[in-house]
């Protein structure tokens, strides 16, 4: 027992690590021997709890996504109330803020043209978008189901809303200077993210 929990926190340690370096090198700027110094082991270890970079990486997209997907499915089990609703964009902005580096690694690759987008994240995107497609038709009052246009148009613009918010935080502490207070910000994003996403759902 001892071993394995031994065995979990390393491969923690590695997720955590290679998650700060995935957000500010990039997949192909980062290397593993980066991702062991930065957890404090041999590179060749990583090899006793990932077959390589490609599998630490997926291991980090697992991370990033997991909750979203769970959260989405929760969505769709039962009638959400309108304050549940509202609340939808904060909820991910939430689940984000455990994770910013994720939050910007994902906004890196889904900035990217559709041939160069992880394998993993394009199976998550597929499997959310149809999950979301479903959730909205729940949602939208009416006998008129949401087009898969608008749909995909108002994920989207929900997923750079909220991405947006971690991947410009270099640029939030540039504009804020002295002023920068991260709670404060996160607010009033909400704020916004919420108003936003009421006039999505017209």
């Amino acid at each position: 027992m001892t071993k394995d929990s031994s065995v979990d926190s390393t491969n923690q340690k590695i997720v955590d690590a290679a998650e700060k370096l995935f957000a500010k090198n990039g997949y192909d700027g980062t290397t593993l021997r980066q991702i062991a110094t930065a957890v404090g082991i041999r590179e060749p270890s990583i090899y006793s709890h990932f077959a390589n970079k490609g599998a630490v990486y997926g291991a980090v997209i697992d991370r990033a996504l997991m909750p979203f997907f769970t959260e989405i499915n929760e969505w769709n089990t039962h009638n959400l109330t309108l304050k549940e609703l509202v609340d939808i964009p904060r909820s991910m902005l939430t689940l984000h803020a455990k994770h910013p580096y994720s939050a910007q690694i994902l906004h890196r690759e889904y900035s990217l043209p559709f041939e160069r987008i992880n394998p993993k994240i394009k199976s998550w995107l597929e499997q959310i978008a149809e999950q979301s497609y479903v959730f909205i038709d729940n949602v939208i009052d009416g006998t008129q189901s949401m087009d898969k246009q608008k749909a995909v148009v108002n994920i989207i613009t929900t997923t750079n809303i909220t991405l947006g918010v971690f991947s410009s935080m270099g640029m939030q502490q540039a504009l804020m200077g002295d002023d920068y207070d991260q709670e404060a910000l996160f607010e009033e994003h909400a704020k916004i993210a919420t108003r936003i996403f009421k006039s999505l759902m017209l």
